[in-house]
């Protein structure tokens, strides 16, 4: 069917064959660039067991989670475990229209290779071939569905189709993003037992050239279906490792330069202006700080380097104490990749190292890490609410200039990834990242965490309530 449809369609799709393997984690790590190929060699093994000790087998992953951070953004990686499943409501109902035109397309009797390759696919990739290729994967992965479930209704087949288009607008930003074409294969390590329905979501990653790495220490995976056994290389190690393996979560590297969400519009939803809620009256009785109390919260916002295993500086952002013990809260980009960590206070020369590394959030980019200092915290604001035009003061360490104070106002409320968050015009540049957004009575109502590049004091933050949700087992309740 392929054949046919290159002769309709100008552009060729990506012609995949394994690649087999007696080395598989060595050739897994091998970076190959070729130019832009249209039929490549990929890797597709199953690397079951340990091959000496459960501690050397967890080092292994941890060195190529190192080397692939060291190589981005020219070699994509993603360490998972498992895929994750939409349940926000609104990206369902999305999600079920595309399907719909997909859909249509699909059960015509007369099957238009042109109107295949024009109807949207989620997330649109930068690389034509890369493009028409994964439209022509989705409709492989569907017709495989159907032959491993005869049986299911359509019920079943649209919820399995919904989440599959889920994982595909929630992975392949991470994978395909701009400058990555057919020369690059990006890479996937999946550990631990793995679903069917995520099972085929690999190998449609496959068909886009990608090398995928599953490796489960206890056993191969059950009731593997004959195409992708076939598609695929075992690898047996020596021993099978039947107890509990806690393996820690991979922080991918930063990208270089300031986290712009701008620079990734198909990872942003429509934008949502929630209702404007009415300012609470126990505000409008309390005394506003003046600029120069707001300033002398600084003292409770840090500096974090970010270093390697051979103690290099991957980058630099901000942090706010949360809890007068040593707790930090700071964007996940900031430490993302690292190893261990400094942290500088206002007025202090001494930089205090932690490995601590206590809890992160992926889909809000926040994280917490923990010192051996005392200081206060700053008080995290869990009632009332922002409005538009309210005045704001953000407080971080742009350009490794430590604890500036830039003020500004709220601007407008974003939904980004499903997760609200608060636009304001405060400045802000690289470094600010992690740094406090605070109202004019000193309380924390946002974290810092990007900007957009392409316009000027268009800047975001995580809202104080996904902060509390996030960490408020670890927030200093303080009158």
């Amino acid at each position: 069917m392929w054949g046919e449809l290159d002769m309709i369609v100008r552009t060729k799709p990506l012609k995949t064959k394994l690649k087999e393997t007696q080395t598989p984690l060595e050739d897994f790590m091998f970076i190959n660039k070729d130019n832009f190929p249209v039929t490549k060699e990929v890797l597709f093994v199953r690397y079951i067991g340990i091959p000496t000790s459960i501690e050397d087998y967890i080092e292994t992953i941890l060195k190529i989670d190192r080397y692939f951070s060291s190589n981005r953004p020219t070699s994509p990686y993603i360490r998972l475990h498992r895929l994750e499943i939409t349940s926000n409501v609104n990206d369902i109902n999305r999600l079920s229209k595309i399907w719909e035109n997909w859909q249509t397309i699909l059960t015509n009797s007369f099957l238009d290779p042109n109107s295949l390759y024009q109807i949207p696919l989620c997330t649109q990739l930068d690389n034509d071939i890369l493009e028409w290729t994964k439209k022509l994967a989705f409709r492989q992965i569907l017709s495989m569905y159907q032959e491993i479930y005869p049986n299911a209704n359509a019920t079943l087949f649209k919820n399995f189709a919904i989440k599959f288009l889920s994982w595909l607008e929630r992975y392949l930003p991470k994978l395909f993003y701009a400058g990555i074409t057919t020369s690059i294969s990006p890479k996937i390590v999946f550990i631990g037992d793995i679903k069917h329905h995520e099972l085929l979501f690999l190998q449609f990653l496959s068909r886009l050239g990608c090398d995928i790495c599953y490796m489960n220490p206890k056993e191969d995976i059950v009731n593997l279906y004959p195409e992708i056994k076939e598609y695929s290389t075992l690898y047996n190690c020596s021993t099978l490792y039947s107890n509990t393996v806690t393996i820690p979560d991979f922080l991918p590297a930063p990208d270089i330069g300031h986290t712009s969400l701008a620079s990734m519009p198909d990872t942003i939803s429509r934008s949502k202006m929630p209702t404007t809620a009415k300012p609470s009256s126990n505000l409008s009785k309390a005394e506003e700080f003046s600029y120069e109390q707001l300033a002398g919260l600084s003292n409770s916002v840090v500096m974090i380097k970010t270093y390697d295993d051979h103690d290099a500086i991957l980058c630099s952002g901000s942090g706010v104490v949360i809890h007068s013990n040593g707790y930090i809260l700071t964007n996940l980009h900031v430490l993302a990749g690292g190893h261990h960590f400094s942290v500088l206070y206002e007025n202090e020369t001494k930089e205090y190292i932690t490995g601590n590394f206590v809890k992160y959030h992926q889909q809000y980019d926040l994280a917490v890490i923990k010192v051996d200092k005392n200081c206060t915290p700053l008080t995290v604001k869990t009632d009332d609410y922002l409005v538009r035009g309210q005045k704001i003061v953000a407080i971080g360490s742009p350009l490794g200039l430590f604890n500036s104070v830039s003020d500004g106002i709220v601007s407008g409320f974003r939904e980004i990834d499903s997760i609200p968050m608060i636009q304001f015009t405060a400045p802000i540049s690289h470094g600010s990242s992690g740094g406090a957004l605070l109202d004019m009575f000193g309380r924390l109502v946002g974290l810092i965490t990007a900007g957009f590049n392409q316009g000027q004091n268009l800047n975001l933050a995580v809202p104080s309530q996904k902060i509390y949700q996030f960490a408020q087992n670890f927030i200093e309740h303080t009158n």
